[in-house]
């Protein structure tokens, strides 16, 4: 399936990555982040329901990564063959 982010998920997520190299004073985080997030859409466009928890009130799916320090939100479009992820926030923030 392919993996489409949302313009504002987009901008949550390399907002993090921007907080995270200007807090540490390095990229070796952020890259740590980079490669958790690629890992998760590979995973997530073979198989988007596998250790998804579906949100009911969002109606959407989400999974936590990289030691449950993240997670995203995701919509699984089916006719189109396509995941659209829409929210990209630290589980620290207050929950949708």
């Amino acid at each position: 399936m392919e993996i489409k982010w949302i313009y504002d998920a987009e901008e949550d997520y390399y907002n993090t990555l921007t907080y995270w190299y200007k807090h540490n004073g390095s990229y070796t985080y952020s890259e740590k982040i980079m490669k958790a997030v690629e890992v998760l859409q590979k995973e997530i466009a073979k198989n988007p329901y596998f250790l998804a928890k579906y949100s009911e009130h969002l109606g959407m799916y989400r999974r936590n990564f990289l030691d449950n320090r993240f997670v995203i939100y995701y919509k699984v479009i089916e006719d189109k063959n396509r995941i659209e992820i829409h929210y990209f926030r630290s589980t620290k923030q207050r929950p949708l």
